[in-house]
């Protein structure tokens, strides 16, 4: 089966160009045209940079061409061949290689809906925020045990009491204070 040719003209190019902009109506024919005579100035070696660019660009998702178009159009710039067969196939290798790290990478949208444990419909959003709260409540008690395991035996009751809103007598007041001043500093360090 033959593979059919298509011929790329500097007007497609300068068309996908002006796509890129915001701009409609007659606006947009006159930057067409704009981009046509620009690219018609430029050396050879851009333009088969652009060329092939565009030709592979349109080969990947629509939310994609942009950023794989200038890609492909830095890497054959970089070359600075004149030879169009060169440029076609150093286009096509940084085509291939973003294919495979596109399929090998998962494309999730923070709205895209799953499911959690339960088997209940949400949002990757929700997900997410779920497992970072998770975390921090792990991670806090996990401070606190830590924390608590440097308390000497003697001002873990009145550490306690505190924690319980229990009023404390002027004597567990003037220890605890006295700890803290002395060697609170100790509870900071790793």
């Amino acid at each position: 089966m033959a593979k059919e040719y298509i011929e790329v003209t500097y007007r497609d190019i300068a068309k996908m160009l002006a796509s890129a902009l915001p701009i409609q109506g007659d606006d947009f024919g006159n930057q067409v045209n704009d981009n046509l005579e620009v690219i018609k100035t430029l050396p050879l070696e851009a333009k088969h940079a652009l060329k092939v660019a565009y030709v592979f660009s349109r080969k990947v998702p629509r939310h994609e061409r942009e950023d794989l178009f200038q890609d492909i159009a830095l890497a054959v710039l970089k070359v600075k061949t004149r030879d169009e067969r060169l440029a076609y196939s150093i286009a096509r290798c940084d085509w291939q290689n973003w294919w495979s790290k596109f399929s090998i990478r998962q494309h999730y949208s923070l709205d895209s809906v799953t499911e959690d444990e339960d088997g209940n419909p949400a949002t990757m959003a929700e997900l997410i925020v779920g497992e970072v709260e998770f975390e921090n409540k792990i991670n806090g008690k996990l401070d606190a045990e830590r924390t608590w395991n440097k308390l000497p035996e003697d001002i873990k009751p009145i550490v306690f009491n505190r924690l319980i809103g229990k009023a404390l007598t002027k004597r567990e007041h003037n220890s605890l204070a006295y700890y803290v001043k002395t060697k609170g500093y100790q509870l900071l360090l790793a």
